[in-house]
């Protein structure tokens, strides 16, 4: 998917208030902000968003010697997940429930949204839980699944990855013989699983845990590593968690099946959909739309 117009002041927004959090004064935060833009009015429209976020950050980091941004949003929100998975109990969940944890846990998202509330992630687990699915899709999916013998899940946030744990239970109870390969970011980039985070919460117990070496807070396959490249294309299926993966995945040859809540403006209005509104759709749908 190529850059939206509207992604940009979103972007330079971030990068505005990250360099008040870091930043010591004026002087430093205007040479910060004249770097951030001459990278965006350099950048080519065919770029995608999250690569451009990529960019911007990594020269934030430069400045700071700082890798990891938020990392203890990062460790505050796997522990608080964690916490909550004491009050779900097992023999209450199937893989439609599964699924839809995994959606529910995509609120917590760093790269969408300046903060992410308590409150606000209770709100959003609870009415999710509730929400209707396109069924027909979903026993595609569940068709899908028992025919495999290989498919990959794509992570996106820290935290989140404690509820697509439940999700790859489910799957696993589902298709006891499935492998399953948990791709996260090669590096630290916002509040993004790290190969760290997805062994913090023990996701390694269902599946091999790779990184796809890049910064990028998605999946851009111009750029991922070998590696990750590789469980992609013998992948039966993928799941594809969280906006900055559809960003940059959709439009593939690839079997996706795509979750995700709408966070922001652009995919509200394009999806036509609410905020916060569970999305689960396979690669061939929204073909149409020009994003």
């Amino acid at each position: 998917m190529n850059l939206n117009l509207d992604c940009i002041p979103c972007i330079a927004n971030k990068a505005f208030k990250l360099s008040k959090k870091y930043l010591k004064n004026d002087g430093e935060r205007f040479n910060f902000l004249r770097e951030v833009y001459k990278e965006i009015s350099e950048t080519s429209p065919t770029e995608t968003a999250p690569s451009l976020s990529s960019k911007i950050l990594n020269i934030l980091k430069s400045k700071i010697n700082i890798e990891d941004l938020y990392l203890e949003e990062k460790t505050y929100f796997n522990e608080k997940l964690l916490n909550m998975l004491k009050d779900i109990k097992p023999n209450e969940l199937d893989l439609l429930k599964g699924l839809k944890y995994a959606l529910a846990g995509n609120i917590i998202d760093f790269g969408a949204m300046d903060t992410v509330e308590d409150k606000t992630v209770k709100k959003v687990i609870n009415k999710t839980l509730e929400a209707k699915i396109d069924m027909d899709l979903f026993k595609e999916f569940k068709d899908e699944l028992k025919k495999a013998n290989h498919i990959s899940y794509v992570a996106d946030n820290a935290g989140e990855i404690v509820f697509d744990s439940i999700f790859i239970k489910e799957i696993k109870n589902e298709s006891p013989t499935l492998d399953i390969t948990f791709i996260t970011r090669g590096k630290p980039v916002f509040n993004d699983v790290t190969k760290k985070d997805a062994y913090q919460v023990g996701i390694n117990k269902y599946a091999k845990v790779i990184g796809n070496g890049t910064s990028i807070p998605g999946t851009d396959l111009n750029k991922i590593n070998k590696e990750c490249k590789k469980a992609l294309e013998k992948s039966d299926l993928i799941i594809s968690k969280g906006q900055g993966n559809f960003e940059t995945l959709f439009g593939s040859s690839l079997n996706i099946y795509y979750l995700f809540l709408c966070k922001c403006d652009m995919f509200t209005e394009k999806l036509k959909k609410d905020k916060f509104q569970p999305v689960f759709i396979h690669n061939r749908e929204y073909a149409n739309i020009k994003w």
